[in-house]
């Protein structure tokens, strides 16, 4: 399971090291092998190892075609997904439209998901993380939460 949240530098080529507690699981999940899209709702960047992926590509393959969400989530996801591998030092390479679309220049936020990772502009990621505050204490929990132990 991937946890927490990391403060990346992105340097002159782009690339950033993925910190080395989490390099080791990658290595042993996939040999390194991961793949790198755009996130179909947030101005931020996903990053899967690749059975990971895989397993939420057949889960995309299985949404029906025609359904516009469906449509959404397939040509943003797959649509922008590129292979990255991570290098002898534990870095992967952002492309350029990729950093574009999350707005990332030299300074990245990499937030572990369970089995996913996102990548986040600072600034974005802070301002995301503001409007979730905000939008939870206008809505009520929905029941599962509200029975979930802390």
């Amino acid at each position: 399971m991937f946890r927490g949240i990391h403060l990346l530098s992105i340097d002159s080529k782009g690339r950033v090291k993925i910190p080395v507690r989490h390099q080791d699981q990658v290595t042993k999940i996939c040999s390194g092998e991961m793949v790198l899209s755009i996130h179909p709702d947030d101005p931020c960047l996903v990053l899967y190892p690749l059975p990971n992926w895989q397993q939420l590509e057949r889960k995309i393959a299985e949404l029906p075609s025609l359904n516009v969400h469906s449509k959404k989530i397939s040509r943003k996801l797959i649509g922008h997904a590129c292979d990255c591998d991570l290098d002898k030092i534990g870095r992967i390479l952002l492309p350029s439209s990729h950093k574009i679309y999350a707005n990332l220049t030299d300074k990245a936020i990499l937030s572990g998901q369970g089995t996913s990772f996102e990548i986040w502009d600072e600034k974005a990621w802070q301002e995301q993380i503001e409007k979730l505050e905000r939008l939870s204490a206008q809505n009520d929990a929905p029941e599962e939460i509200s029975k979930l132990a802390l």
